[in-house]
């Protein structure tokens, strides 16, 4: 049992975070083999003469919900640490967008023709095509689909399910950094913006009726209470001790309080610490996991595709048979998309900030001297006006 501060327990990338996003990304992938197999219940996950209803514990859910703690954690880190909310902006593109917009092009370009029940020539003349990639891969759209790709399967249609999420997890990034933009981070300002943001969840949950009207609102404060206990975490990270009495204590309040209005909050709060002890407590061999690189984000965002793929092949696959197959393809896909896209993009963070920052300066500066260009020659400003 530790009783040591979350501060304490940092040590740069010594930690189980990795191991526990990859954990996530292989919840979400059985959810969604359960989901999409051709045969069985999709919400009951049946193992011989055992059956799991991922309608009462949804499995999934809670499996997303720690990715945007673990997010909210580390990316508060970011946000406090980087020299400028434009390194700031760099890192969190440079980490979100080039393994989607290349899974995006690969399932257009390449999974697309080789399932599409049209001809060649059909499928590339369809707008819908060409407008994938982008659409998707720039999170303008979540829904988007290819002329005849998976029209045979239970999930009709529906190309890359999952991605819809990101959009919330930038939403997020775009929060933090305009808060930092502000200032609202700085020195003891980030306590009453935590207060704030918390304020604003609870006028939205109890104070109005939005989140039962509009699904965005209800995802947003869903998500963004995740990530912000996790960024909070992360800021009180000298006051909070890691002691596995006070993870039973929330577990036990979360479960207390299950059927009553508060059950989301006491429960992700119980979540987001257990997720921080789980990463930062436990040591020993599970600690090597960080060798391999982090291979969820890809395990993420290829699973529903290839699941679909396999669907498409085998129409009649149950779901312990569909994750089986489809989890090694998916992680061989992910492990390449890591060491050939994400981790080189990760790298090029320092240059591409410096080209940024160039690029930002190049733009004031014309921005300035049009401004003065339109002042009339010989006159300072306060002649200009009374003229």
């Amino acid at each position: 049992m530790s009783s040591a501060t979350v501060a304490e327990r940092m040590s740069g990338r010594d930690n189980n975070f990795n191991l526990i996003r990859f954990l996530a990304a292989t919840v979400v992938m059985l959810d969604h083999a359960v989901a999409l197999a051709g045969t069985g219940d999709p919400r009951v996950l049946t193992l011989g003469p055992f059956s799991f209803d991922l309608h009462a514990v949804p499995l999934g859910r809670i499996a997303v919900d720690v990715f945007f703690v673990v997010s909210g954690f580390l990316v508060t880190r970011s946000v406090l640490t980087r020299p400028t909310v434009l390194d700031f902006t760099v890192a969190r593109v440079l980490r979100l967008f080039p393994a989607l917009l290349a899974v995006c092009l690969l399932t257009a370009f390449v999974l697309g023709p080789l399932i599409s029940d049209r001809s060649l020539s059909e499928y590339f003349g369809d707008l819908k095509t060409w407008l994938y990639a982008p659409l998707t891969g720039l999170l303008v759209s979540h829904s988007e689909t290819l002329p005849g790709v998976f029209g045979t399967v239970r999930e009709e249609g529906v190309v890359n399910s999952p991605l819809w999420t990101l959009r919330y997890e930038a939403v997020c990034y775009a929060i933090l950094g305009g808060l930092a933009l502000v200032g609202a981070l700085l020195d003891r300002r980030i306590v009453y913006t935590l207060a704030a943001l918390l304020a604003a969840y609870l006028l939205v949950t109890f104070g109005t009726d939005l989140r039962g009207q509009m699904a965005a609102i209800d995802s947003l404060a869903r998500f963004g209470l995740s990530f912000f206990l996790g960024g909070a975490i992360y800021v009180f990270a000298d006051r909070i001790r890691l002691n596995l009495l006070w993870l039973v204590g929330l577990a036990v309040v979360a479960a207390a309080t299950s059927q009553t209005s508060i059950a989301e909050f006491t429960f992700r709060l119980a979540l987001a610490y257990g997720v921080v002890w789980v990463a930062l407590v436990p040591g020993g061999p599970i600690r090597s996991f960080n060798r391999l690189g982090d291979y969820s984000y890809g395990l993420y965002i290829l699973c529903w595709p290839i699941q679909q793929t396999i669907v498409t092949l085998m129409p009649g696959i149950a779901a312990p048979a569909l994750f089986v197959l489809s989890f090694p393809v998916t992680l061989g896909i992910a492990a390449l998309s890591w060491h050939l896209v994400e981790h080189p993009a990760l790298e090029r963070k320092e240059a591409t900030s410096r080209r940024a920052a160039s690029l930002a300066t190049s733009v004031r500066g014309r921005l300035d001297g049009w401004r003065g260009g339109r002042r009339k020659p010989g006159l300072d400003p306060q002649e200009s006006k009374g003229s």
